[in-house]
This record gives C-alpha cells, sequence and structure tokens, in this order.
C-alpha cells in the first residue's frame, strides 16, 4: 500500500545542517514546487485534467479541485512553504483531495531546557495558548516517531462569483513535530475539503503523521 516517498528538506541556518522530515504516503502524490506560483497553479490544472479527464459532465469537479487546490498553493507560498504535496489517487476511480505543506516557523523556543520532545512541545504549547482568535481543538499525537501537537479547525472561505457565490468548510489539520535534537518545530499543514468527514480524515492524517520519519542529514533514518 505504501508507494510513494517524499521528502522537505529544511532550511539550513544553523551549524549542522536539519534532518530530513519524510513521508510514507499511501497512493499516487503530486509534489509541487512552492517557487513560482504560475507554474505551480498550471501544474495543478494539468494535474486535475490529466486525473479527472475533459468530458463536459465533470466540468464542475474540475472546477472544484483547481479552486481547492489553488487555494492551497496560495496559502503555502504566502506562508513560506517548503512544499506542498498533492493526493492524486488514494483509493482507485475516487478523487480524494488532499495537501500536505510543511513548513518551517521561525519560533523562538527559548527556555525550553534541553532539546527533549516533550521539553520543546511544553514551550510550543505556551506560545499556542497566547494566541489571539484561534479557535483550534488541539491534542497530543504520536508523528515521526516522538509526540506531536496537532490542532484541528474548520475552515469557512468564500468561492465564486455572482449567483455562483458560496462558501466551502475545509478541514484543516496543522502538526508541530519537533525537530530531533534542536530547538526547532516542523509544521505539516494537511487540509481537505471533505470536512463532513473530519473524524474519519483526522484518523487518516494521524496515520501518515505516524509514518513520517526523520532522516539525518547525512542520509540515514
Amino acid at each position: 500500500m505504501i508507494s510513494a516517498t517524499a521528502g522537505v528538506t529544511t532550511p539550513q541556518p544553523e551549524t549542522f545542517a536539519l534532518p530530513t522530515l519524510r513521508f510514507r504516503l499511501p497512493g499516487d502524490w503530486w509534489a509541487v514546487s512552492l517557487r513560482d506560483r504560475d507554474a505551480a497553479l498550471a501544474s495543478a490544472k494539468r494535474l486535475v485534467r490529466h486525473r479527472v479527464g475533459t468530458q463536459d459532465d465533470r466540468a464542475a469537479l474540475r472546477a472544484r479541485l483547481v479552486r481547492d487546490f489553488g487555494l492551497a498553493i496560495d496559502e503555502a507560498i504566502t506562508g513560506g512553504g517548503q512544499q506542498l504535496l498533492i493526493a492524486i489517487q488514494i483509493v482507485e476511480t475516487v478523487p480524494l483531495p488532499i495537501t500536505i505543506a510543511v513548513y518551517l516557523p521561525d519560533l523562538d523556543l527559548v527556555p525550553a531546557i534541553g532539546t527533549r520532545a516533550e521539553a520543546v512541545l511544553d514551550v510550543l504549547e505556551q506560545g499556542l495558548d497566547a494566541r489571539e482568535g484561534s479557535d483550534a481543538d488541539r491534542t497530543r499525537v504520536d508523528a515521526a516517531g516522538a509526540p506531536a501537537i496537532r490542532e484541528h479547525r474548520i475552515r469557512v472561505v468564500e468561492a465564486g462569483a455572482d449567483s455562483d457565490r458560496g462558501t466551502i468548510e475545509t478541514l484543516v489539520a496543522d502538526y508541530w513535530l519537533p525537530v530531533p535534537a534542536r530547538k526547532r518545530v516542523v509544521l505539516v499543514s494537511v487540509s481537505t475539503p471533505f470536512a463532513q468527514l473530519q473524524e474519519a480524515m483526522l484518523q487518516f492524517f494521524d496515520a501518515i503523521l505516524r509514518a513520517s520519519y526523520w532522516q539525518s542529514a547525512e542520509g540515514h533514518g
């Protein structure tokens, strides 16, 4: 079932290179470069046309997927994302729009005592508590062989224009993973428009993060 491995190499401001977070992903996924927005959007459109087809009766599905992927691309670029992964097909013949964006936030985690995952997360959580206007539900989960924080929420965005104007509910799950032996965290944001399937989607997202792993700068797991 595991047929794809995608990696994200974090920037290297430290003296020693940071490890790489890698994913074991079921099905087929497309890794989108975020260096050029126009190229990324064009890539997403080609992906949708190739996978969904060009038949007139599938125009609404194509438009929705392109819109969803466009929103994910814009958000990832705006937030300084390192990489964006788009699910092409997880279950055969069933389009399942899921995106994974990975960020390396520039956060001050002092005074974390040491680099143990629990200590780093405790300091991070204090900062998350201090935010204003956050309505996310938070819990501790396992990810990449260590504790992590998951926050999830339903995001409502405006879509369409004129008579076709409406709103879209998107389930967003943010995973904060401590970088091994560093006072740093990586943020993995997973989203899907299947907000009505929240419980099942969160279980699936959790499984993806549990199966992820860190690879050292020397290339060893």
